[in-house]
């Protein structure tokens, strides 16, 4: 499988690529949005994961199941919830998890970004911030909110989560979010649609004057 990713990133690719990060809450998919209605193609890292995970059929799913068959339902999908149920409390599991299927979510990535025509793609991402590092990002945004406004986020978008639950999965994402300090660019996302809307427009008016004419 990485004799795969390194033949699939190898490749020539037309259309510059940008992280965006940022922890639950912080507005991603928002911006992912305004990216989009701005014309420039976006990606889910966490929706790859998922048709990957609930596809008992999917080679990796033998894989996971060998190390981790607790997480699985007995479809041989992923257990819906593990997240704030068990793999915050569990960071061994979390991080094999993350082992296994990342390979098979980068080379789908992959495949996705050198069919694209753009000037630049997005990669919304909480699955693969610690690649940053040496890898072939052209630059990382990061979204960022103060922690009241995300619980408000959280609690809207999952009412059945509880604010301990919230918490937990803040903090084990704050000890994944290393990117921080590779960030190129940051937006601060506390107020409403409208202004990120503008926050993000600026952005890729910034990405287009670096790319557009190289």
């Amino acid at each position: 499988m990485h004799d795969v990713i390194k033949t699939v990133t190898d490749k020539a690719r037309q259309a510059r690529l940008v992280l965006m990060a940022g922890g639950i809450g912080c507005g991603k998919s928002s911006a992912e949005a305004a990216f989009f209605k701005l014309g420039v193609p976006v990606i889910d890292a966490d929706l790859v994961a998922r048709a990957i995970h609930q596809d008992g059929q999917h080679p990796v799913m033998s894989e996971i199941a060998m190390i981790l068959p607790h997480l699985l339902t007995e479809a041989g999908r992923l257990r819906r919830g593990i997240l704030r149920t068990f793999l915050v409390s569990d960071a061994h599991a979390n991080r094999c998890l993350r082992n296994l299927l990342q390979p098979y979510v980068l080379q789908a990535m992959w495949q996705w970004t050198l069919q694209q025509t753009a000037t630049y793609v997005i990669w919304e991402s909480a699955l693969l911030p610690d690649e940053v590092d040496g890898f072939v990002y052209d630059s990382v945004l990061l979204l960022q909110a103060d922690e009241e406004t995300r619980l408000q986020r959280v609690r809207h978008r999952n009412p059945d989560w509880t604010e301990a639950e919230i918490k937990q999965v803040f903090s084990m994402q704050a000890k994944e979010y290393a990117v921080r300090r590779q960030a190129c660019d940051q937006i601060v996302n506390q107020g409403s649609i409208a202004e990120l809307e503008q926050e993000v427009l600026q952005q890729h008016l910034t990405y287009m004057s670096y790319w557009n004419l190289q």
